[in-house]
């Protein structure tokens, strides 16, 4: 289990013990652990290798011996007792804008209320008239917020799915098994609907996949075609496909490309009288032996095709794709990010803190961008505190040896477009992200006219988060995307590629349009403590996709050198 997996199941129980009105000493306790256990730079099983778990603020010993009889027991009866006294919907329903812990309450001791599918048709028969908490005029609109949720249900974001398929396979290569994450994750889809698995073997295989995916709590098995299903009531379903071990390539390749991707390169192979299926690659209707998926693609006379590329595009079968795919970006091209915030904002690390594990990262330079005065809900700087900030970063870039840290700030693009500070304000940064975070509710001329306003000031350096949706939750605003690149790559705007699993913003399809206007792209993490920073590896993924190259992503550039090209907009 990961920090993130840790920490996700202690703001669990807090939600359960919060709706069980059990002890709000307890609500507190677990929120806290989660919080620091997030932040945490150190593995939580490390930790209890060492016995230093219990010094971690907010785990005392009561959640200590939960982490270590989940880490290294397996043993999840404490959380599975308190699943049993909870509405199995519970989570579910609090994904509902306007529903509190107190109104959940309420309409389950009230109606019986248990699950999303319940409130509706509590809703439907008109039920809720009357009760507390649920006026007549307010019961249409929880109707359509109870829709938004329900348009999103059996889908998971990609970060949830890497992580629960990590754990997975390591299950799976603990019993001896070889296994490879397939399908759609393997080609990192922000969004997700199952966890495909690939299993190597043939006989009694498939019983210790059923051993194993038995053996996790929560989980139930079943069967789907020729694969075994895992349920489970909080993650993505895992779906294990079980081959012999002389196909386990060709079904590899199979089960990773979109449909159109694999029926393209099957046609293709059909001209040279090469098949791939599920009973191995033939040529000439003779069984040819592959060592890898590179071998695949070169008797089709195609390179190389990473798994994240295969989407079924023209391009993928270009001839042009050769010299593109050794350009894609990588993490290891990755010198420096941006969009970080701190405790001078919302952040829950310090600036020392950040600059520190960007360090550990590898990184070279990152750019610190709190939030804006106009972002009160979020700790916004004002002027001073911005000054304060900036004299912080002076000091730690003369203390700090082998990491430059940029002066920067998330601006919040007001309704009129403006920006959040002035001229003299703005010189004085290094780079200026310009994001909407508020009146999302505009029409697509005035939204655009607004943004197209802030990309044509001279201190905007980056477009943050372009379209301002944020995955399985909020649909992007409406605005005239093709304008608003079109602009940006005009007055040479970078956009952002924000790595934050629930937004991955800008869209991997825009890339490469926008790259072709002569755009450059931006990746950052949007992190929030030290170990947001991961979150690169899922920009990275999504901009490979949208077949980003090295010299189009402005993190290959040393800290000197973008500066310059931020300046160069102003100057």
């Amino acid at each position: 289990m990961n920090n993130t997996q840790i920490a996700e199941i202690l703001l669990g129980m807090a939600m359960a013990v919060e709706f069980l009105e059990d002890n709000p000493f307890k609500v507190k306790a677990y929120r806290k652990a989660a919080q620091s256990i997030s932040a945490l730079e150190v593995p939580v099983e490390e930790l209890i290798d060492t016995g230093e778990i219990d010094r971690v603020k907010g785990v005392g010993q009561a959640i200590g011996a939960h982490l270590k009889a989940w880490v290294k027991g397996h043993d999840f009866s404490a959380l599975e007792e308190l699943r049993a006294r909870i509405p199995p919907g519970l989570a579910e329903m609090g994904k509902v804008q306007g529903l509190g812990i107190k109104k959940l309450r309420t309409l389950h001791r009230e109606l019986g209320i248990a699950t999303l599918d319940d409130l509706l048709a509590a809703i439907d028969q008109g039920r809720l008239s009357g009760v507390k908490g649920f006026p007549d005029k307010s019961i249409g609109k929880l109707r359509g917020s109870i829709e938004t949720v329900l348009q999103y249900r059996g889908w998971y974001l990609l970060d949830a799915a890497w992580a629960w398929g990590r754990e997975m396979i390591e299950l799976l290569k603990e019993s001896g098994l070889k296994a490879e994450v397939t399908g759609a994750c393997r080609r990192a889809m922000e969004v997700v609907q199952s966890v495909d698995l690939l299993v190597e073997g043939a006989g009694d295989e498939e019983e210790k996949v059923r051993q194993c995916l038995t053996a996790v709590p929560g989980v139930k098995v079943g069967r789907e075609g020729d694969a075994l299903v895992g349920t489970h009531p909080d993650k993505p379903p895992v779906k294990v496909l079980t081959v012999p071990a002389p196909v386990f390539l060709p079904a590899l390749f199979i089960t990773t490309g979109s449909d159109v991707h694999v029926a393209r390169a099957r046609k293709i192979g059909a001209e040279r009288a090469v098949s791939i299926g599920f009973d191995g690659v033939k040529k000439d209707s003779r069984d040819v032996p592959v060592r890898d998926e590179t071998e695949i693609y070169g008797l089709l006379g195609m390179p190389y095709l990473p798994p994240e590329v295969r989407e079924g595009r023209d391009l993928e079968f270009g001839r042009t794709m050769g010299d593109i795919l050794p350009r894609l970006i990588s993490l290891e091209d990755l010198v420096g990010t941006i969009h970080i915030h701190t405790t001078f904002s919302d952040g829950k690390s310090s600036l020392e803190d950040m600059a520190r594990a960007a360090q550990r990262r590898g990184f070279a330079w990152i750019g610190i961008s709190d939030h804006s005065r106009s972002a009160y809900y979020a700790g916004g700087l004002i002027e001073p505190d911005l000054m304060k900030q900036l004299a912080e970063i002076d000091r730690l870039n003369a203390a700090l040896g082998g990491i430059t840290l940029l002066k920067g700030i998330e601006s919040d693009i007001l309704a009129d477009g403006a920006l959040d500070y002035p001229p003299e304000i703005l010189s004085r940064l290094d780079f200026v992200i310009a994001s909407v975070h508020s009146h999302m509710d505009m029409d697509a001329a005035s939204m655009t006219e607004r943004i197209i306003r802030a990309i044509r000031n001279p201190y905007t350096s980056i477009l943050g988060h372009v379209t301002g949706r944020v995955l399985l939750s909020r649909q992007p605003y409406e605005l005239d995307l093709e304008k608003v690149l079109l602009e940006a790559a005009r007055c040479r705007v970078a956009v952002e590629l924000n790595a934050n699993p629930q937004r991955l913003d800008i869209d991997w399809r825009l890339i490469e349009g926008f790259v072709s206007l002569g755009g450059r792209v931006i990746i950052g993490p949007d992190a929030h403590a030290a170990g947001g920073l991961d979150d690169v590896i899922y920009g990275v993924a999504l901009a490979r996709k949208g077949l980003l190259t090295k010299d189009a992503c402005l993190n290959t550039l040393q800290a000197d050198r973008l500066k310059e090209v931020f300046a160069s907009r102003w100057k």
